[in-house]
């Protein structure tokens, strides 16, 4: 008699179970809300342990961050800023002269992340892109950027920013070093299709070369510019067009 009642439990906790498995579910995830922005931040690795992320002012000037390493876990996060210091880089950022600085005269430091920014300005979409040199105005811009995201408290979102569907910047304003033909340095980057606009004055070594927007990637050969033993400073070229 015993055995037949444990045998009996036995049956009702498998039938019971294999109930469960087969019509318990994980809970599903949650449809992300698509949020637009006005700034976009991005620091990428180093040889050390610098944070990687990317961070977003949205348009309600509230925090947005996908963070990839070195700061938090892995994953999106938003916050409530400082509306001060919101204010404080948007006023730094706004004179058109703080995008075009020249980078000529400084010298290379070793080890530095990349770090870019993207403004959604209202007379036009504006880009910066640093590697290897960095000056003062800049370089004090981006900490207050990087303080900002360090003393904001966190919180996980399903938040996800825009895909503003932007098109990759083709054109680059070049300084070639004294003696260089343009014509000659162009065939090291024929694999992007690369062709000369313009040459800006006629008797300086600034020229506006562009890629094929099919051959390669903007950032690929914009880095490989930078790099380039012949060419003192590259900058994107970009003409401001309404919104």
């Amino acid at each position: 008699m015993k055995n037949s009642i444990l045998l009996l439990l036995a049956g009702i906790l498998v039938s019971t179970s294999c109930h469960l498995s087969k019509t318990s579910t994980a809970a599903p995830e949650a449809e992300p809300q698509w949020e637009p922005w006005v700034i976009k931040y991005e620091r990428g690795p180093c040889f050390g342990q610098c944070p990687v992320y990317k961070f977003y002012l949205l348009n309600d000037h509230s925090g947005l961050i996908e963070v990839k390493q070195n700061l938090m876990e892995p994953g999106w996060y938003q916050a409530d800023l400082d509306q001060e210091d919101v204010h404080d880089i948007l006023m730094d950022i706004e004179p058109q002269n703080w995008w075009k600085e020249d980078y000529s005269g400084l010298p290379e430091i070793a080890d530095l992340p990349s770090m870019s920014m993207i403004y959604k300005h209202k007379d036009g979409l504006r880009r910066f892109a640093v590697q290897g040199r960095i000056s003062d105005p800049v370089s004090r811009l981006f900490q207050k950027v990087e303080h900002l995201v360090r003393e904001s408290r966190w919180t996980i979102t399903t938040k996800r920013p825009v895909d503003p569907d932007l098109p990759e910047p083709t054109d680059v304003i070049v300084q070639l070093k004294e003696g260089v033909d343009v014509q000659v340095w162009m065939k090291k980057y024929s694999t992007f299709g690369i062709k000369l606009k313009k040459r800006v004055a006629p008797h300086q070594q600034y020229f506006v070369v562009t890629k094929h927007p099919e051959m390669g990637s903007a950032n690929d050969f914009f880095q490989y510019l930078k790099l380039d033993d012949e060419v003192v400073d590259a900058q994107w070229d970009e003409e401001l067009s309404p919104r």
